[in-house]
């Protein structure tokens, strides 16, 4: 079958709506499989309704996809690249979408397959540094913080998690991430798919979920602040300063070494981020700490009306005010926010590098338990 397999391509499609319509559709099943196998939460993959509005609206990126068909003309797989086109301008995002095969070796042929024809097309963009994330099976976890893998002081895992921890993994058996947190098993099935593709591992990340029934506290603000919260636009008059946190945030994230270049935010781009989710019919649900008129930190949730799945997106508090208590606070409002503005969410998602284990020790204050772990893989290309 990998022998035999056919690309459709979003760059050769006809200038006719029906053609795109049933490609994203079909790309939004793949994706949607894809998921389901990795992660477990269906509605975390990428509808085609909202994939279709970003390609057209999100000025910040350049997008194409192909969907890999077998014999029978069924779509067995495909990737997406997305290329910067302000910061980091000499790199792309590849994201591979295959769906379990029965066969590990054919599944194994298919990704390579997959991946190969993604990388031609950074190639065709002029882009040398290649992004892409894979979700592990196995979690080496004798190198990493006990708070990255343990909920409530024991190692009891949600019914739901998606990995299994290797607490003793064999002498050279594993590989170091470029961030110094944690290893990654050379038995697992996407290490190494990436090391034979010569992909460099960088970062881990641990995915986590909030059930938002289970108690977390109200939204109290530290004495001395409030809590203001909104949904879509960021009222005029935090404007400025929601963009300098977003600033504050592209600059004080942790990276693990990869090559990103920090975006500048500023009123306009912040303005340019609510239209594209407006169009793209994602409803943004803010909430902030202020201290007088100054805002010292935010949180946003994104949600697709009527999905019970929300994305927990950017977190940040100013450097001189953390150690407060104000992410814990500002999750915890946000939540409650949630809740009173949105009956349908019932699950939110994030992510967390490791080695931040503040941010990781905020969210399990907050209710966050871990579900899976994935790796950035990092590949630079000859010029």
């Amino acid at each position: 079958m990998i022998h035999s397999i056919s690309m459709i391509r979003s760059i050769d499609l006809p200038a006719d709506e029906a053609a795109h319509v049933d490609f994203h559709e079909r790309l939004a099943a793949v994706g949607l499989a894809a998921m389901s196998d990795r992660l477990g939460i269906p509605e975390l993959a990428t509808t085609a309704e909202r994939r279709r509005s970003e390609w057209t609206h999100d000025a910040t990126r350049v997008c194409e996809a192909a969907i890999a068909l077998d014999a029978t003309g069924r779509a067995v797989g495909a990737w997406v690249v997305e290329v910067p086109v302000r910061e980091n301008t000499d790199t792309a995002y590849v994201q591979v979408l295959d769906p379990p095969l029965v066969a590990v070796a054919e599944a194994d042929a298919l990704h390579a397959a997959l991946l190969a024809d993604a990388l031609a097309a950074v190639r065709r963009h002029g882009r040398h540094v290649v992004f892409t994330h894979e979700v592990l099976t196995e979690v080496v976890g004798d190198p990493l913080s006990p708070l990255v893998l343990r909920q409530d002081g024991d190692r009891t895992l949600d019914e739901g998690a998606h990995f299994t921890v290797v607490d003793h993994p064999p002498a050279g058996s594993t590989i170091p991430v470029r961030s110094r947190s944690g290893t990654v098993s050379q038995s697992d099935r996407s290490v190494r798919r990436m090391t034979a593709a010569g992909f460099a591992p960088v970062q881990i990340e641990r995915f986590s979920v909030l059930a938002l029934m289970s108690p977390g506290g109200g939204g109290a603000a530290p004495p001395g602040s409030r809590v203001v919260s909104w949904v879509d636009g960021a009222p005029k008059e935090w404007a400025a300063q929601l963009a300098d946190l977003y600033s504050v945030f592209e600059a004080t994230v942790p990276t693990g070494g990869a090559s990103f270049e920090p975006e500048t935010w500023d009123v306009a781009r912040l303005r340019e981020a609510e239209a594209t989710a407006r169009a793209s019919d994602v409803v943004r649900v803010v909430s902030a700490i202020a201290e007088g008129r100054r805002l010292l930190a935010f949180t946003l949730f994104e949600q697709t009306p009527g999905s019970p799945v929300v994305f927990q997106e950017h977190t940040v508090v100013r450097p001189e005010a953390r150690g407060r208590g104000l992410a814990v606070a500002v999750k915890r409002a946000n939540a409650a926010h949630l809740r009173a503005v949105s009956p349908d969410a019932e699950t939110v998602c994030t992510w967390n590098a490791v080695e931040n284990t503040a941010m990781i020790a905020v969210n399990t204050a907050a209710g966050f338990r871990p579900r899976a772990f994935s790796v950035l893989w990092e590949l630079r290309l000859e010029a």
